[in-house]
């Protein structure tokens, strides 16, 4: 049986009416938010997660480094998982986890944090965190491409996130995606994805709907469509097409 397509969509500018407005499309069901390429800190995610939070739709977090600092802040901000970049082996899937499970499946430390409503739900959030929190490694190196079989003999991921961009860069050819390196690299991690029954995810970045059929096709089953910084190029661009000189 195919898993279901879960659809959401990634945010680059830190303002509330930019995120409200990409709310609106019922069909997200959960929003990234940038950390890694952008200008977003993690006081603008603690401003954003309420407004995704309110609109009962999930927010993962890209962070910019899976340094402990910054993923404890980040999931005691609220967030419900973090996506993390440039993971390229087991050990490193090993360091995510343990900074970002509580004991004794992690190191996480334990805090009055607005995630545990400041201590309120302190009991209830720390005994259901472990089962709920989503860690997703972003595979956008040929280094975890090789390794992907004993990273995800880590039970704790279900999920991996494609990083097409990187991954095609890291063979010399970013952006080629029709490059034999760079299909064959997604045939074995498509493969190694079945074995060990874990979800495979991408962004697509741009607005086409041919594109993400073929995703569909390649059983990409996470995928953040589009970004607010092109929808809004994409309007803009239809808009004035309509206007004749």
């Amino acid at each position: 049986m195919k898993k279901k397509l879960s659809l959401g969509s990634w945010l680059t500018i830190p303002h509330q009416y930019v995120l409200e407005v990409l709310l609106i499309e019922k069909k997200i069901k959960w929003i990234v938010i940038d950390m890694e390429h952008t200008s977003i800190s993690i006081s603008d995610v603690e401003k954003l997660i309420p407004i995704i939070h309110s609109n009962n739709k999930k927010v993962y977090v890209r962070i910019s480094s899976f340094s402990s600092n910054e993923i404890k802040k980040t999931l005691d901000a609220g967030a419900d998982g973090i996506i993390v970049p440039m993971v390229k082996n087991e050990e490193d899937i090993k360091n995510i986890i343990n900074q970002s499970y509580f004991p004794p499946e992690g190191l996480r430390s334990f805090s009055f944090c607005r995630a545990s409503n400041y201590g309120v739900n302190f009991k209830d959030y720390t005994k259901k965190f472990n089962k709920k929190v989503k860690v997703i490694p972003l595979i956008e190196h040929i280094d975890a491409v090789n390794n992907l079989d004993r990273m995800l003999s880590q039970k704790k991921i279900d999920t991996i996130m494609i990083g097409p961009y990187d991954l095609s860069g890291s063979l010399g050819r970013s952006g080629d995606f029709s490059n034999k390196r760079f299909t064959n690299a997604l045939k074995i991690v498509d493969r190694i994805c079945m074995k060990r029954k874990v979800t495979k995810g991408i962004h697509l970045p741009k607005i086409d709907n041919n594109s993400f059929k073929e995703l569909l096709k390649n059983n990409f089953r996470f995928i953040a469509y589009g970004m607010d910084t092109q929808f809004l190029i994409e309007s803009i661009k239809n808009s004035f097409k309509k206007i004749n000189n």
